[in-house]
Order: structure tokens, then sequence, then C-alpha cells
């Protein structure tokens, strides 16, 4: 069963861009109705889905009411298009098969995201090494690290509707318990410091619920109500949960999200099978040095004489307002100066005592918080 939510995340992520997708049912995502492509001749998308969802759903309703379920001599009866659906359920035994899965809710449309995986793979070179390194640096599981290729495609302005942020997707009440959030920096928008938040969050919830599995649907579901799920239903076999789970809000997403991080695993291990030769972007190495004092961003740039280029990329956690130095940088961030190359630990350490002996020299009226 999950061996088959991976496969389909697998075509999803690198057969089918988003000009094109799938018409399936959620419950069981290997049955697919319908491959639907809306690039030429140019479809609607929003009608077409909804046609097709019309479809199936009467090509369901009559296998119901046809008595095939219960008797299979009636299958010579079904026309061509009943018979391709019907044969698409053959080995799901549910009972009342067809009338359940003709639920609006289970009638499904996947948009393809194999153009947008291809992007993020190609950005992912530039915090990949420095992300595996936390990870491994914390004990954890370093392919844990592609959960941004599901989350975000390591799209570093992402934005959800509801709010999460970054290539991680923090909520801000959540990225509030281990990031700095504030006018001047949001660091739910800094990749680096964002994957040191996420593996305090997938470590609470591994400490939680004792399985990698779960600690990873628990980032997209949460953790309380996936503790709840795991004492009812006396398991903490993910296939299990993922089949049995009734409980509100674990729909569809959830049940999927750790298929989506293993089908990215697979993706993202073989690249070059599903998108064949090209180059990812190189990391762009820095070091690091915590701002003595709060300062605007165009006082440092000017005072420091750095690249206003070079720091914001190194830097995305500066919120817009920082940007344009209407809020400062606060003192005790983690600033990030361009290096020319990795750099041994004593050639950065180094490198952030000339930085701040630099910082040290300008003057008082331009750094610090105003009274």
């Amino acid at each position: 069963m999950l061996r088959e939510r991976v496969d389909f995340w697998i075509s999803v992520y690198s057969k089918f861009t988003t000009s094109q997708g799938l018409l399936h049912d959620a419950r069981y995502p290997r049955v697919i109705y319908e491959e639907m492509d809306f690039r030429k001749p140019v479809r609607s998308r929003g009608p077409a889905v909804r046609r097709a969802k019309e479809k199936y759903r009467d090509v369901l309703m009559s296998l119901h009411k046809s008595g095939v379920e219960q008797d299979a001599r009636l299958v010579g009866r079904l026309s061509a298009e009943q018979k391709r659906v019907y044969d698409l359920f053959q080995t799901i035994t549910e009972p009342n098969k067809f009338l359940a899965a003709a639920h609006y809710k289970r009638l499904r449309f996947q948009l393809g995201q194999s153009n947008r995986f291809k992007e993020g793979l190609i950005e992912s070179g530039r915090y990949l090494p420095f992300m595996e390194a936390i990870f491994i640096r914390k004990g954890m599981p370093y392919e844990l690290t592609r959960l941004p290729f599901v989350e975000s495609s390591f799209n570093t302005n992402a934005r959800s509707k509801v709010g999460a942020s970054g290539i991680w997707q923090f909520m801000r009440s959540t990225g509030a318990d281990f990031l700095e959030i504030d006018d001047g920096v949001d660091e739910r928008n800094d990749p680096i410091r964002a994957t040191e938040a996420a593996t305090g969050l997938l470590k609470v919830n591994y400490d939680s619920l004792g399985t990698w599995p779960l600690a990873v649907t628990a980032y997209n579901h949460g953790r309380t109500s996936l503790m709840r799920a795991v004492r009812k239903l006396g398991t903490n076999r993910i296939e299990t949960i993922i089949q049995i789970n009734r409980a509100r809000g674990f729909g569809f997403a959830s049940s999927n999200f750790f298929a989506c991080l293993l089908a990215a695993i697979e993706i993202e291990r073989n690249s070059e099978k599903y998108f064949g030769v090209f180059d990812r972007e190189r990391p762009n190495f820095f070091y690091e040095v915590k701002l003595p004092s709060a300062i605007y961003l165009k006082d440092l740039l000017s005072f420091m004489r750095l690249k206003r280029r070079s720091i914001l990329e190194l830097n995305p956690g500066f919120t817009d307002e920082a940007r344009r130095s209407k809020e400062r940088l606060p003192a005790g961030y983690k600033l990030r100066a361009p290096n020319r190359g990795p750099g041994t630990d004593r050639d950065l350490e180094r490198k952030a005592r000339v930085f701040l002996a630099g910082f040290r020299k300008i003057p008082k009226i331009y750094r610090g918080v105003p009274k």
C-alpha cells in the first residue's frame, strides 16, 4: 500500500508538469481514472476537472447499480468505459466500493509537479550540503533534508495561503518556538536557520512518537493529534495508521506526507534517471558572525564595505522592512558574510574576529537600539 503511494508521487513529481494532472481516487491513489493535459489545445482547468469528476461519478454510480460487484457474471454487460473503471478496482475488496468511490471527497485531481521539482533540484544545490551537515551533527537521518522538496520545492520565497513560510513551511506560531521572528528578521525564510529549527521539531516528534515515519507525518499533521491516533488504534505502524485513521484533519495530505518524502528521496538520489543530466546551483560559502548590536542594513553595508547583493543572497531571513532599512537587524542576529571557499574552522573564526573589529569602529550613533 505504501509502495503504491510512493509510486504515485514519483509520477506526480517526475512525469507530469503543472500543465498536466491526474484524476484519481483519494483513498487508493493508484486508481487513476484519467491523465489530463491542459497544454494544447488550450483547456480551462477548473471546468475540465469538474466535468471529468461528474463523468466518473456517473460511471461509478452506474457500476454500483449494475450489481456487478455482487455478481461478476454481469461484467459482460458493461460498456467499454464501465469495464475500464471496473478493472481499476479489481484488487479492492471493501464493500460497496463503487458507491464509496463516487463520494465527492474520493474523486480528486492532482496537479503535476515535475517542472517545479526539477527547479527545486537545481536550487537545492545551494543549501543541501549545509543542511545535511546540520542533520548529521544532530545525529538525525540526513535523508530528512529532502522534506523541503515536498513542502516548497526549495523555493525560498514560498508562502502558503494559511501563513506558512520558507522552504520548510513553518507556521509563525510553530516557528516562534525555534526561530527569531520579528520586524527585522523572519528566520523561517532562512534555509539554514529553518533547517536547524526543523531538526528541533522533528526530534521532538520522534521522541514523542518513536518512529521517523510518524515523526515526519506529525510535521504535517501535528504531534498531539497523531499521538492520540496511536493510542486509539494501538499501533505505531505508519501503513496501518494511513489505512484506518479517520481522525478529523487526517486527510489526503497527512496520509500521503511520508510517501511524498520517500518519493522525493528516490528522485533526488536518482535525479538523472528522472530528469536527465543537469547542473545544480553551487553552494554559497560564508562565515557567520553574531551582530553585537542592532543596525540598519544600509549602514552595515556602507561602513563594512559589503556588497548588498551578496549579503541579501546569504541572508534571506531579512524582512522587507529590514531590506529597505526601515527596521534594524537585531542584536545577536547571526549574519552570514561571503567567503571564497568552505574554509577551515580557524579561518572562519579569524574572518569573524576581523568583521567584529571593523563593526566596533562604526560610530555608536549608527548602531544600537535607539532610546
